[in-house]
Parts: structure tokens; C-alpha cells; sequence
């Protein structure tokens, strides 16, 4: 037997039988779906109305951001309006202020507040004779401000101490003058007693 005898039979016979695999059919299922999308999109009918979808989608897009911007605008005028209010009561409450502020005690806190060492100590001497004047006011008596301020403890002044220190300041100065050695910051904290007392007397 010859060899083209044997490999004749096996070229006319294929090596395999496609019969569990119908490429035919699965071609038609993959175009069965894949027809209707493409005659979806070439449809001009179907553009039409995406194209009326997508005008009215962002006819809302665009209301919503005007309204967005329009609504930013409304919070920042009203924050303005809210900021300028209260600048506007801020300046109410201080002028307020100064205009019950007592003269004599802004004119003490102004020398206090002065470069010049002097200054501080009229600051000291102007708050003795202030809170002299507002004991007599009070009805305490006392020919000098030592005995004004025994009558005041009696009285029940809680910040008669603070006084009683100021005072003893004060004369301090008064007889050593410029030998008395004081600094703002003493001075300040001076004035400051002054006020305790000034503040529960009601005067400042």
C-alpha cells in the first residue's frame, strides 16, 4: 500500500465535526441584540427627542446654577448687611459708653495712659481728691480723706482697703514729689485700686 493511499482518506475527512458549535447561530443571536441599538441610534426620530431630552436637562442645569449664584449672592449681601448692623451697634454701644463715662475719670485715665512721668502722678493725686469729693458726695464725714475713709469702712465699703493703699500712694508723692520713685506700672496699678472703689460707689 502507498503512502498516498493512506493520507488521501484523512485530507478528505476534516480532523473535527463542528456539531456542537453552529457559528452561524451564534452570529445571528449577536446581531439579534445588537440590532435594535443600532437601529435605535439610526433613527432620526430617536435623535430627536434625545436632543429634545438633553435641551430640556440642561435648560435645569443651567436654572440651577443661576439660581445657585443668585442665592450665594442673597447670603453674602444679608452677611453684609448683618455685619454692617453690628458695627453699626458696636459704635452705638461705645459712643453710649463715652457719653456716660465720667469726664474726670476719662481725664485721670488719659494722664495714667500718658509717656510722661509726671503725668502719673497727678493721675494718682487728681483720683485722691476725686474719691474725696464723691465720699463727702456719699455723706461720709471726715475733715481729711483718711477720716472719710474710717467712716466709709464703717459704712461697709468692701473696697476700703484698695483705697486706704491708693491713698498712702498718694501721699507718698505728695511729700517725697519727684524723690518718690514710681513707674506706669505702679501707676496703673494704683489707678486701678482707685477704680474698684470708684466702680463700687457707682461713680464710673
Amino acid at each position: 500500500m502507498q503512502q498516498t493511499d493512506i493520507v488521501q482518506p484523512l485530507l478528505e475527512k476534516p480532523l473535527f465535526e463542528p456539531s456542537y458549535l453552529n457559528i452561524e447561530y451564534l452570529f445571528n443571536k449577536i446581531f439579534n441584540v445588537i440590532n435594535p441599538i443600532i437601529n435605535f441610534f439610526l433613527d432620526v426620530n430617536n435623535w430627536v427627542t434625545i436632543g429634545i431630552i438633553s435641551a430640556f436637562l440642561s435648560i435645569i442645569c443651567v436654572a440651577l446654577i443661576l439660581y445657585s449664584l443668585v442665592r450665594m449672592w442673597e447670603i453674602q449681601l444679608h452677611e453684609h448687611h448683618e455685619l454692617d448692623h453690628e458695627i453699626k451697634a458696636a459704635l452705638a454701644r461705645r459712643k453710649e459708653a463715652e457719653k456716660n463715662e465720667n469726664p474726670r475719670w476719662h481725664y485721670i485715665l488719659t494722664l495714667i495712659e500718658s509717656s510722661n512721668e509726671s503725668d502719673w502722678r497727678v493721675a494718682i493725686i487728681e483720683a485722691d481728691s476725686m474719691l474725696e469729693e464723691t465720699l463727702r458726695e456719699r455723706g461720709f464725714s471726715g475733715d481729711t480723706l483718711s477720716e472719710l475713709l474710717e467712716g466709709a469702712k464703717s459704712g461697709g465699703l468692701s473696697t476700703i482697703q484698695n483705697a486706704w493703699d491708693a491713698h498712702i500712694v498718694r501721699n507718698q508723692i505728695a511729700h517725697a514729689g519727684l524723690d518718690f520713685p514710681l513707674t506706669q506700672v505702679e501707676g496703673r496699678r494704683v489707678i486701678r485700686m482707685f477704680q474698684n472703689t470708684f466702680e463700687e460707689l457707682n461713680v464710673i
